[in-house]
């Protein structure tokens, strides 16, 4: 992390993701306003899920507010401030950082009306915003925003905001900014209104960040099917297609099927026995199986299925590339032994049961002794 000056009165600080200084990616960026207090918010969020692709990694850049005059800063200056943000803070951290084209914006309080001046005035500048105990919502933001939508009725973005149960005070204003969303708000621009029980004016951004990050990247995570008829019910392979053209567009990144989502369907396939199901999955993510480093339980478990259906070949195929990858292997060995005493194929099991039993002479008896007596059926 770094803390760098923008000009006389801003300072920005900036985290890397894991992995940014190995790699050649481009990442999204959130802004985050008060990061005396919130900045970590967004690197928990992304540190936790990340690392099973609940969530993309991304850049966080904090906007420090502890030693300027915030109110004047988010009020009457804001015009102001909304330039540094476009043309100093944003075009600098583009200009420094592999960045791509996907920002988002979290502020609380004061900063939450700020944030919908700058919707409102800037509206191709971010893509989503997540605002907490918003503050300030003045008549004036309220109208900028009905003017926003209606000269650009069609505008896309995502807005997400909660409130505590607790601030009555804010009532109103929300629901008016609610009221104008359902009025004017096409289906290109999503946004979600949550009132909570549970929070008040201090809690409420914990869940903006989580809820609300949650709810923003809904499409990342690979999908899993939990049946077959699911997927089917989902519109089978053309609608996974899409659905993930869909989520390589928008977050920048590959638009293949997710490899999570190729190994949940073809074990789903092998669960409910359905083999032409399999085939075609098989076919459709070719050499998926083969490249996917699996652990050799499921390996066999594919190669059984195969042989289970009178595929003995596209097993022997299969357990021969991972010998490949996993020469040691006497499971593997052993399970190809057994496929070619079943197709009387003696030699070839012979073979393959004395590796076997070569892998396991000096570290396992009981299995030496299972092998042995495999290859007694062969001699």
């Amino acid at each position: 992390m770094q803390t760098l000056k923008v000009d006389e009165h801003n300072t920005i600080t900036i985290y890397l993701p894991d992995g940014y200084q190995q790699d050649k990616n481009n990442y999204p960026v959130i802004y985050v306003m008060d990061a005396q207090r919130y900045f970590l918010h967004a690197i928990a969020y992304q540190k936790t899920l990340v690392w099973q692709d609940k969530a993309p990694a991304f850049i966080v850049v904090g906007i420090n507010t502890e030693d300027i005059n915030r109110r004047e800063l988010l009020d009457t200056k804001s015009s102001t401030f909304i330039a540094t943000m476009q043309n100093d803070i944003v075009k600098y951290v583009d200009l420094h950082y592999r960045t791509n084209d996907l920002r988002m914006f979290f502020a609380w309080e004061m900063a939450g009306g700020f944030a919908l001046e700058l919707l409102a005035t800037q509206p191709e500048l971010f893509d989503a915003y997540f605002l907490a105990s918003a503050t300030f919502i003045t008549e004036s933001r309220l109208n900028l925003i009905k003017e926003l939508f209606a000269k650009k009725p069609n505008v896309s973005g995502f807005l997400y905001y909660t409130l505590g149960a607790v601030e009555s005070w804010s009532f109103e204003s929300h629901q008016l900014l609610s009221d104008i969303l359902n009025a004017s708000a096409t289906s290109a621009f999503k946004w979600k209104y949550n009132l909570s029980e549970h929070d008040d004016h201090y809690t409420t951004p914990l869940g903006t960040f989580n809820k609300g990050l949650a709810y923003y990247f809904q499409d990342y995570p690979p999908l899993r099917f939990y049946s077959l008829e699911e997927f089917k019910n989902f519109g089978g392979m053309k609608a996974l297609k899409k659905h993930y053209e869909n989520r390589g567009m928008h977050y920048q990144i590959s638009t293949d099927i997710h490899k999570q989502t190729k190994h949940y369907l073809i074990n789903q396939a092998i669960n409910e026995n359905n083999f032409v199901i399999f085939k075609e999955l098989v076919h459709e993510f070719d050499d998926f199986i083969e490249k996917n480093n699996y652990r050799l339980a499921f390996l066999t478990k594919i190669g059984s299925f195969f042989v289970a259906n009178g595929a003995s070949d596209r097993a022997i195929s299969l357990y021969k590339t991972g010998i490949l990858e996993n020469p040691d292997s006497d499971e593997l060995n052993v399970e190809l032994g057994d496929i070619y005493l079943r197709q009387n194929k003696f030699k070839e099991a012979k073979t393959h049961y004395e590796k076997a039993m070569s892998l396991v002479k000096d570290s396992d008896a009981e299995k030496y002794k299972l092998y042995k007596s495999r290859l007694i059926n062969v001699n």
